[in-house]
């Protein structure tokens, strides 16, 4: 029997397409998630392209996206979805989560997707590795990418501008190479947006993230998430679960907690803060937050936990990675899961 040439080909194409799908795993509520969000419906993403959706009260299922590379983050506005990743990988949903379209793929980059976040159905803003930083303003249909030497430290910044006067294409590959992992983009006070990274990297947008003023916090470790209460308290969580306060952004006072478990995500409540982390950690603290002078030479041995802050540990152990609030619940995505959490 004899097989086209045109038969070949149109096979080849059908096993390329299928093995972009995401992998459907019969234990999918039990894989790595890192991220979840929650309006209408509740999505969470993780390894191998896995994204999970429930609808009201039900279950989650998992659907197919055109892609494996693991997904880091997930935003929702109205109906739209979209999910970051791997391979500077873009996701989009315009219907809730039936069908799905890749807005943008670059494994050459070799940097991923740390977190996405959308200010209306329109204009979106996704970040990661190296000061990777993308924009849209037409929901997705198309991206374009910025760099932002301002989220340096000033040592940095004024060693590039150095750079800058002699050679600027020499200028554009330093400060490609040297800005800082971006971990996390938020929602601000008075539209203002937050922004969490590396080597101590906190700063704040005025303009849509257009431009940005970095925050010196004294802290030159990593932050993974970065709040603002309804108050304007700026409160800052990340490595060896350091958390860090501020009224405006200049002076930044400590929360000692005597936990040094990496603190992932802030979820803030009506009298209190709960702090998810590596190892099973939760943090809790009531409000209003009471802080210390940071000591970086403190004798651990010697710690007590500030009035109002009390540290557990999950059953699990497992990694705690981002959290929701759903339907009474809070949902939070693991190293093993899904998990339902009591924060009171």
């Amino acid at each position: 029997m004899r097989i086209s040439i045109s038969s070949v080909l149109l096979l080849l194409f059908s096993l390329s397409v299928n093995a972009e799908q995401s992998y459907q795993a019969p234990l999918v509520t039990e894989s790595l998630l890192l991220d979840i969000a929650s309006g209408d419906i509740t999505v969470a993403v993780g390894e191998r392209g896995h994204v999970l959706i429930k609808k009201g009260g039900g279950e989650f299922t998992q659907v197919t996206v055109p892609t494996q590379a693991t997904l880091t983050a997930v935003t929702l506005v109205g109906s739209h979805i979209w999910a970051v990743g791997h391979d500077a990988v873009i996701l989009h949903s315009a219907d809730g989560g039936q069908q799905w379209q890749l807005q943008m793929t670059q494994p050459e980059l070799e940097r991923p997707f740390l977190d996405v976040l959308f200010l209306d159905a329109q204009h979106g803003i996704a970040i990661g590795a190296y000061g990777l930083f993308y924009r849209t303003n037409d929901g997705g249909a198309s991206w374009t990418n910025e760099r932002h030497a301002e989220l340096l430290n000033p040592y940095d910044l004024e060693y590039l501008e150095e750079i800058r006067k002699e050679d600027e294409d020499f200028y554009q590959q330093e400060l490609d190479s040297i800005l800082p992992h971006l971990n996390r983009i938020a929602r601000g006070a008075d539209n203002s947006l937050l922004m969490a990274g590396e080597a101590g990297l906190l700063a704040m947008s005025h303009d849509n993230g257009h431009s940005w003023q970095r925050l010196e916090s004294e802290y030159t470790g990593s932050f993974f998430d970065f709040v603002q209460l309804d108050s304007g308290l700026l409160v800052a969580a990340g490595l060896r679960g350091n958390i860090f306060v501020s009224e405006q952004g200049e002076q930044w006072d400590y929360l000692q907690t005597c936990s040094t478990a990496t603190l992932n995500s802030i979820l803030t409540g009506a009298d209190k803060l709960s702090f998810i982390g590596n190892n099973g950690v939760v943090v809790k603290a009531t409000l209003p937050l009471s802080t210390s002078v940071f000591d970086p030479y403190a004798n651990p041995g010697n710690c007590e936990p500030a009035m109002g802050v009390t540290v557990t540990q999950t059953d699990s152990k497992s990694a705690l990675l981002n959290a929701v609030s759903s339907d009474g619940k809070t949902l939070v995505t693991a190293a093993d899961g899904i998990h339902t959490l009591s924060l009171d």
